[in-house]
């Protein structure tokens, strides 16, 4: 399999100048289990470990080691089909959460995507509010996003359904599909060219592993069942896996989330909102929050009817999630720091 088809392209040449140098072989993350992985060179498939020195750098920053959709450079070990990976070549895209539970960190479920597929179901488990946190999970990527609707099958309004996510799209791609039947798969498989990365994000159930397999052309990825009595879902998926497609073309699939905690918005927040961010430049206050403030545009608009309360109230909630993960991160910033100098302040009195 040639580098292009994994994915590779001209910027990554220069990239991979310094340890081609070295005699190392660029490939790609397939697999991640812990510090174990399955890579893919030009010619092989390989098993890999990675060297101390890449894990003691990424010490208190598990995102700094790699992850599936990462370039690597590796040394073959001689005699055997595996190797040692010995850098991370730098990301153009990621997918990036923040790991659940009380911790605050960065978990990336994808590097180096093309686009993401942010998957919904047409079912009664659509959620507006859970798309546009979606929507902005993936513009902050820095891939393009596109919405599919899957499941249109069980749907009794679809046209209804579509003009839902579309509103919460914005300038997004929203595409209506149905694995079951094949129905708008053609156009799916139109979006993914040979030597493009693509991931398929979504809650479990939704029917991502269905998509790809539909994509593929048989059943590569387990599938279950959605509970009748909730609509509700089953992980079918446990890890981030990276599947090659016949006619060309690069999948991730990732495992259903439950729920989705977002990690450093900025920009995709804004333009997951643009009808807010539009209006925000006519209140007063340079740094209003939209929620009580005298002379704000925002709430001018809502009490005219102009904004869909539904918008406003998902984009409050939103902004205190992203206030509160920006302290969050200081505070874990600020405790890692304290943590550095009491070391540093031990080795040099053991030095003294």
């Amino acid at each position: 399999m040639g580098l292009t088809k994994l994915g590779w392209n001209a910027a990554r040449d220069e990239q991979f100048a310094p340890y081609l140098a070295k005699g190392f072989l660029p490939a790609r993350v397939a697999v991640e289990d812990k510090h174990f992985y399955r890579i893919w060179t030009s010619e092989a498939e390989l098993t890999a470990q990675i060297i101390g020195k890449l894990i003691h750098e990424a010490r208190g920053d598990h995102a700094k080691l790699p992850k599936v959709g990462d370039w690597v450079a590796v040394k073959l070990i001689p005699n055997e089909e595996k190797a040692a990976i010995q850098a991370v070549l730098p990301r153009s895209t990621q997918i990036t959460r923040k790991t659940s539970g009380r911790n605050t960190a960065a978990q990336i479920l994808a590097a180096n995507i093309e686009t993401v597929f942010l998957v919904t179901a047409a079912d009664p488990t659509f959620n507006t509010a859970r798309l546009e946190r979606m929507l902005v999970m993936g513009r902050e990527s820095g891939a393009r996003p596109v919405i599919i609707l899957n499941k249109i099958d069980l749907c009794a309004d679809l046209e209804a359904k579509l003009a839902e996510a579309t509103r919460a799209a914005g300038d997004a791609l929203v595409l209506a599909v149905c694995a079951l039947t094949g129905r708008g798969m053609k156009k799916l498989a139109a979006l993914i060219q040979p030597g493009d990365t693509v991931a398929f994000i979504g809650t479990s159930g939704v029917g991502k592993s269905s998509l790809i397999n539909r994509l593929y052309g048989e059943d590569l990825m387990p599938t279950i069942e959605v509970r009748t009595q909730d609509s509700k879902g089953r992980h079918t998926t446990s890890w981030r896996e990276m599947i090659f497609l016949p006619k060309g073309g690069v999948v991730i699939d990732t495992p259903g989330m439950r729920e989705f905690h977002l990690w450093g918005a900025g920009e995709g927040a804004k333009d997951t909102f643009p009808e807010i961010e539009a209006l925000a430049t006519g209140c007063h206050f340079r740094d209003c929050t939209h929620t009580q403030e005298k002379n704000c545009a925002v709430l001018t608009a809502l009490a005219a009817g102009t904004l869909a309360r539904e918008r406003h109230e998902s984009f409050v909630k939103l902004q205190r999630e992203i206030s509160y993960l920006h302290e969050a991160e200081k505070q874990a910033g600020w405790q890692t720091r304290r943590k550095s100098d009491r070391v540093a302040h031990r080795v040099f009195n053991k030095q003294d």
